[in-house]
C-alpha cells in the first residue's frame, strides 16, 4: 500500500483522555478523546523506557527492568541461528521464545509495550465508534475533514490521530504497526470514486478484528525492530530474509489470533474502567503463549 504520505504532518500527542494514566507516559499533556470517560489504570510501573544503549543498530532492547542480561544475548543468538539455517519450525519457535525471555519474560514484555498499548486503545475507541455511531459521526468527533477529499486522504488522517508521528522508537514501531494494520482497510478503497462511508458497510465486528490485527502486527514489528538486524546479517540473501520474516509474521499472527479469540475486544475504549490494565494483560497473555513455545 502507498503509505509514505502517512509519515507526514505535525507531531501530535496520542489522543487519550487528559487524566489517562499509563504508568509513566506523558498522557497528561494529551488532548481529550471525543466522549472520553474517566479511565483508571493499575499500571504504576516506571518501565516506559525500553531503549538499550548496548548497540545502536538494535535500539529497542530492554535496557531497564531486565533481570537477566544473558537472556537478551540468548535471544540474539537464537535468532541468528534461525536465520543462518534458512528458517525451521523448531528454530522459529525457539527464537521467538528466547526473544520474549530477553525482555525478562512475558510480563515485562507487555509492561514495556506502552506505545502499542496506547495505540491499541485508540484503535478500539475509534473503530468501536464506527460500529456504534457510523464513520461520518466519528470523523466529525475527531475533526477529520471529508469534503472534497479522497478516502485514502481521510485514512491517512485517521492514522495520524491514532498513532501520531513518533517522538520515540517505541512510538515509531506502534505507528508502523498501525499503518500495516490499516492496509486491510486501505485496499478496499482502490477505486477513488468510492466514499469513506463504505466503512459503515464492513463487518459489524470491525473493531474486534482491527484490534486483534493490530496486536498481532505490533508484536511482530517490535520483534523485527529489536532483532531484525540478526536476520538481515545472518540470512543467506535478501530472498531468505523475506522468507524468514514472512514465516515469523505468520507464526506470531497464528499464536496471537488464537490467544485473542473470544476475548471481549469490543470493550477496549476510553469509557471502560482500567482499560490500560486490561489491554496490557492481553499483551501479557500473547507474549506468554510465544514464550512458552520453547
Amino acid at each position: 500500500m502507498g503509505t509514505s504520505s502517512m509519515y507526514k504532518g505535525r507531531n501530535k500527542s496520542p489522543l487519550l483522555p487528559s487524566d489517562f494514566d499509563d504508568g509513566g507516559s506523558n498522557a497528561s499533556d494529551s488532548p481529550v478523546l471525543p466522549d472520553a470517560g474517566n479511565v483508571t489504570s493499575d499500571d504504576n510501573t516506571n518501565s516506559g523506557n525500553t531503549d538499550s544503549t548496548e548497540q545502536q543498530n538494535e535500539s529497542n532492547q530492554p535496557a531497564q527492568n531486565q533481570p537477566q542480561q544473558t537472556s537478551w544475548q540468548k535471544a540474539k543468538t537464537a535468532m541468528s541461528k534461525y536465520a543462518s539455517k534458512g528458517g525451521s519450525a523448531k528454530g522459529k519457535s525457539g527464537a521467538v521464545s528466547y526473544y520474549v525471555k530477553g525482555y525478562g519474560g512475558a510480563r515485562n514484555a507487555a509492561k514495556t509495550a506502552k506505545a502499542g498499548i496506547r495505540t491499541t486503545i485508540n484503535v478500539g475507541n475509534f473503530f468501536g465508534g464506527v460500529s456504534n455511531r457510523g464513520i461520518s459521526q466519528v470523523l466529525k468527533e475527531y475533526n477529520i475533514q471529508t469534503d472534497g477529499r479522497s478516502p485514502k486522504q481521510i485514512l491517512n488522517d485517521i492514522v495520524n490521530v491514532l498513532a501520531p508521528n513518533p517522538d520515540t522508537n517505541d512510538d515509531s514501531v506502534a505507528r508502523k504497526a498501525l499503518i500495516s494494520t490499516m492496509s486491510v482497510i486501505y485496499e478496499k478503497f482502490d477505486d477513488e470514486k468510492q466514499d469513506i462511508s463504505l466503512l459503515d458497510s464492513l463487518d459489524s465486528n470491525i473493531s474486534e478484528k482491527i484490534v486483534s490485527k493490530y496486536i498481532e502486527t505490533f508484536i511482530y514489528e517490535r520483534l523485527i525492530n529489536d532483532v531484525g538486524s540478526r536476520i538481515e546479517t545472518k540470512a543467506e540473501n535478501s530472498s531468505q530474509v523475506l522468507k524468514i520474516e514472512k514465516e515469523l509474521k505468520e507464526y506470531i499472527e497464528s499464536k496471537v489470533s488464537t490467544t485473542l479469540k473470544d476475548k471481549p475486544l469490543s470493550s477496549i475504549n476510553t469509557n471502560s474502567n482500567n482499560v490500560y490494565s486490561f489491554v496490557e494483560e492481553l499483551y501479557h497473555q500473547c507474549y506468554k503463549v510465544l514464550e512458552d513455545q520453547l
